[in-house]
């Protein structure tokens, strides 16, 4: 028997207990598993390397920002290129992807371009074209040391880049 004094802390103890219980299952539960529904290297080609154009082209004088569209549609790519960076962490449908993601070094050179992508974004925030020169070039460092590290070959799965590149990319 539960003593009078204790009558009303018994129930809302088990109560908080239950929250508790309910709190730490929700906040240890995995996040949702994520299916691939393309190979790794089309959303390179036609993601991050037709982005990568858009941040590369800036440096070239006839196609430098000029007005604030400009500087939008940099950050756009940027932004792309970004979010890439995770999206290639979760493998893809190609024959190489689900092993290129288990290899030591693949998360590191997807966060590095993702580092670079967010350099990228913040150039042009701030409409700085020099800081945007810089955050390219560490884009195509960390793109070339990828690639020499998974991916020496062109092109693989007969994907290549696909589009002309023009004022509007």
């Amino acid at each position: 028997m539960v003593p009078a004094t204790l009558r009303g802390l018994v129930p809302r103890a088990f109560v908080a207990l239950g929250v508790a219980l309910v709190a730490v299952a929700c906040s240890s539960a995995a996040p949702p598993t994520v299916a691939p529904r393309t190979s790794i290297n089309a959303l390179m080609v036609t993601m991050v390397d037709n982005a990568g154009h858009v941040l590369w082209d800036a440096e070239k004088p006839e196609l430098a920002p000029k007005d604030d569209a400009d500087w939008l549609e940099i950050q756009d790519h940027a932004i792309q290129i970004a979010a890439a960076s995770t999206l290639i962490q979760l493998g893809g449908t190609g024959q190489a992807d689900m092993g290129w993601i288990r290899q030591v070094g693949w998360s590191t050179h997807a966060t590095a371009m993702g580092d670079a992508a967010l350099a990228a974004l913040t150039a042009a925030q701030a409409k700085n074209l020099d800081a945007l020169v810089k955050a390219n070039g560490a884009l195509v460092d960390t793109c070339q040391n990828c690639h020499n590290a998974f991916k020496p070959a062109l092109p693989t799965e007969g994907i290549v880049h696909q589009r002309p590149h023009s004022e509007s990319h």
